[in-house]
Formats: structure tokens, C-alpha cells, sequence
């Protein structure tokens, strides 16, 4: 995926610099669940939560108008299209959430697996589960100390998920998906194929009659 927590903290170090400049010991934490359907499209979903120095500096500005958070995004993605945008914020617990889709985030290759681009190069990836991975990442930019933490699902039918490199070394996974995803994929396919047999068989049953009513 990409590293929302780049472009976000460069966003938002201007209004952190304020009040933390003096003090880079507590990073902001940027989380980021990724949850792939058998489309290849993504619900997305990021939150953030700050001290109370932070807080208070982004209620004053970004969190008076939370559309600049969309339109951030919306440079972060520009190659895919972004729909259904909610925005949450938690006051006892000084963090906010904004949710969207991402419609193609992973796409089928020239080798007919998915894939999903990370653009990131050597993450620290940690398998939780077959479907189930999270990259963690810390990095300071514009003076700020960051902590993303991304966690990836991929969908029912996706199976042999594997972390492979593209031709410029950024980090990528394949995996090989069901059509339609699990067992009903499979069952649409298997009824199809039904179908078509019997499709053969009333055609070689119908067949000699028909050339019987010929003659």
C-alpha cells in the first residue's frame, strides 16, 4: 500500500510543530485497515490519535473543516476512484476516523494473479494469519515522529499470499483468488458447467429426431 502517514504528517506537521517540537518521545499513531474484496476493490479505513498538545492544535484547524482530510486522500490515491467517505471523530480519546473505498486497488496481473501494490521498499510485515497481514513502519518527517501501522485482510477466496518486489524493489503481495470469492464462486461455475451438459445431451438426444423428421 502507500505510506498514508508520509503525506498526512507532512500535512499536519506544520500545526504539531506548535506545541512538539520540543519533544519528539511520543510519535502520532496512524493506523490503517485494508479490507480486499474478490473485486479487487478495498474499504479502507484511517485513524489517528494524538496527546493532548496535538489535539488541541488540530481541532483549532484541520478538525474545524474535516473535508481537507478527503481531499488529502484524494491526492494519495489518485490513481483510484474514492467513494463513500465517513468521518468520526473521538473526543474522549483525542483521535479521529475517516473510512472510504477504494474501487481497483488490487489488480489482476500479466500472470493472472492479483496484486497488490504496497510502494513501500523493505517493510516490516508480520503474518497474523493466512488472509491477514500488518506492516509497521516508523519514520519522522517535518520535524514530527510517526507510527503507521497497516493491517491487511485480503478476501475469503484468496489463497498462496505471497510478499514479492516489483522491477524498482517496492514491496508488493500476489495472491490467487476463487471467481466470485469462496464457495459461491465456485458454485456459479459448477452450475454453469451443469448447465452446459445438459445443454449437450438434450442436443444429442434432439439431434436424430430432427433428422428423422427429415427423411
Amino acid at each position: 500500500m502507500k505510506k498514508i502517514g508520509i503525506l498526512l504528517s507532512i500535512f499536519l506537521c506544520m500545526f504539531f510543530l506548535k506545541t512538539y517540537s520540543q519533544d519528539l518521545i511520543k510519535p502520532a499513531k496512524l493506523n490503517v485497515k485494508w479490507g480486499l474484496n474478490t473485486l479487487g476493490d478495498a474499504h479502507i479505513e484511517t485513524s489517528m490519535s494524538m496527546d493532548a498538545a496535538q489535539w488541541d492544535n488540530y481541532k483549532k484547524t484541520i478538525g474545524s473543516n474535516p473535508d481537507i482530510l478527503k481531499r488529502q486522500m484524494e491526492r494519495t490515491f489518485p490513481g483510484y476512484f474514492l467513494q463513500n467517505f465517513n468521518y468520526k471523530e473521538d473526543v474522549m480519546n483525542r483521535g479521529w476516523t475517516l473510512s472510504f473505498d477504494a474501487l481497483g486497488l488490487s489488480r489482476i496481473n500479466s500472470k493472472g494473479l492479483w496484486q497488490v501494490d504496497l510502494n513501500s521498499k523493505n517493510p516490516d510485515v508480520t503474518k497474523l494469519s493466512d488472509k491477514n497481514y500488518v506492516l509497521t513502519s516508523n519514520y519522522a518527517t517535518g520535524g514530527s515522529l510517526m507510527q503507521e501501522i497497516d493491517n491487511i485482510t485480503f478476501p475469503d477466496g484468496a489463497s498462496d499470499v505471497k510478499q514479492d518486489k516489483d522491477a524498482f524493489g517496492k514491496a508488493m503481495f500476489i495472491y490467487s483468488s476463487s471467481p466470485g470469492g469462496g464457495s459461491g464462486g465456485w458454485l456459479t461455475l459448477g452450475l454453469g458447467a451443469l448447465l452446459l451438459i445438459i445443454g449437450a445431451i438434450m442436443f444429442v438426444r434432439v439431434k436424430p429426431a430432427m433428422a428423422a423428421v427429415k427423411k
